[in-house]
């Protein structure tokens, strides 16, 4: 299973250089259990998932709630 980017769905933006990617259940980053980040652009999102950065994840949390996509 790989992380496709659905920009309505998973990012928010308070502001125009703040953007936070909520990854949905079954996604996590890969340095630590973390299921949301902010980034200073939609391209740096656009590399961090291309460079690898979204994984599979099987916490608690994504095991006990069914994939939202």
């Amino acid at each position: 299973m790989k992380y496709k980017l659905n920009i309505p769905r998973d990012v928010d933006t308070d502001e125009p250089d703040n953007f936070i990617l909520n990854l949905p259940n079954g996604f996590r980053f890969y340095d630590e259990v973390v299921h949301v980040k902010g980034f200073d652009s939609i391209k740096d999102i656009k590399a961090a998932i291309k460079n690898g950065e979204i994984v599979p994840c099987d916490c608690n949390e994504c095991i006990s709630h069914p994939s939202e996509l």
